[in-house]
């Protein structure tokens, strides 16, 4: 008996369990294959949708998301370019919360067009594209005023994040490929009746029982963390490294260009180059230096709880949702009272230093 998980709560979440079973006797039949996932095309790594369609899109259909994601950087780019024009008298953090006013609204009045004018857009192709455009900015504006060997650095930090987000918007989160179709009939068996149909070891039966359903991508994936619509992927058990890789690489290189942007606009004030340079270039090194601000400010705040939860060996799905799951439950008696309390328990705890072992290399 697993000590963790009580055998009357037990549940394996992301798994099915009925008679039809393809599982058999521990050897699927010669006629069983397990659903193939499907290609990742162009739109996929966009942030289309996985999944089988009842009609081919179109390329247009395609294509139509970027685009519109593409338009809503450059305006919002570009609204933010103008906040320091029209408060250039502000102190930089007298206009940080006034850019991210800008931002918000900006995006707000664009997801009210799109859904008047009944376009979608993909959250993807909108963190590609800012990326791109921050890329752009310095080559064009702000690298002038960089030493080389900063540039470099500079340089790389912004390849090392396309090639980061590739692998990311293509990457397996750990789908389980098991018979399950039906959200609606999952979690109905118990462990014992798992490892008994389908003959798992222990160690890939407990596995399973940390499998969660992902109802933006209908699939169940083992280690289940959450959804990231910036990504248009789940985070899971094969891909949550990659994910804090890359959490922390967008953190280092916003803090590097907020770094030349500053020397930029430092050196153009001191040497009385505004004269000769485009206003233009100097709203946008300020606009894009508040828009690296804002992103590090929300990005460290996630990256602390994605520690925190790593420390704990908690997910964020397990952690908002735990009343679902029974074996994060105890029920504690309490004195003098009818009624009892529930609580929260966590039975994958093993410590600090063994929660991150488990990270760094689960079983």
């Amino acid at each position: 008996i697993n000590p963790w998980i009580r055998p009357s709560a037990a549940r394996a979440p992301g798994i099915r369990c009925t008679s039809s079973s393809p599982v058999s006797n521990g050897k699927p039949p010669a006629t069983a294959r397990p659903p193939a996932r499907p290609s990742l095309t162009a739109g996929g790594m966009l942030g289309l949708r996985w999944g089988s369609q009842r009609h081919s899109r179109s390329p247009w259909e395609l294509l139509l998301p970027p685009l519109v994601s593409c338009f809503f950087v450059l305006l919002s780019q570009f609204a933010l370019a103008a906040v320091p024009r029209f408060f250039s008298s502000f102190s930089l953090f007298a206009t940080l919360p006034i850019a991210g006013v800008v931002m918000v609204a900006t995006l707000g009045t664009g997801r009210c067009c799109r859904r008047l004018l009944g376009v979608s857009a993909s959250a993807p192709a909108f963190v590609l594209f800012s990326t791109l455009f921050l890329w752009g900015v310095y080559i064009s504006v702000i690298r002038e005023a960089i030493p080389s060997l900063l540039d470099a650095t500079m340089n790389a930090q912004c390849a090392l994040l396309m090639f980061g987000l590739h692998r990311i918007f293509s990457s397996d989160a750990g789908v389980v490929t098991y018979s399950s179709s039906d959200p609606e009939e999952l979690n109905q068996c118990t462990f014992s009746e798992v490892k008994s149909q389908s003959q798992l070891t222990w160690q890939d039966a407990l596995s399973f029982t940390r499998a969660r359903y992902c109802r933006s991508c209908s699939v169940n994936v083992i280690g289940f963390d959450h959804h990231c619509p910036a990504f248009g992927n789940c985070i899971g058990q094969k891909n949550h490294r990659l994910f804090m890789v890359l959490l922390i690489g967008f953190i280092i290189t916003e803090a590097s260009y907020v770094s030349c942007s500053t020397s930029y606009i430092r050196e153009s004030v001191n040497e009385n180059k505004m004269r000769v340079k485009s206003p233009l270039s100097m709203d946008l090194a300020e606009s894009t230096l508040l828009f690296s601000l804002l992103q590090i400010l929300w990005q460290a705040i996630f990256l602390i709880w994605h520690i925190y939860c790593i420390c704990f060996n908690i997910k964020t799905e397990e952690w908002i949702n735990w009343r679902k799951y029974p074996e994060f439950q105890v029920v504690q008696p309490q004195p003098g009272q009818p009624m009892s309390e529930l609580k929260f328990w966590n039975p994958y705890d093993k410590g600090i230093v063994g929660n991150i072992k488990d990270f760094l290399r689960p079983e």
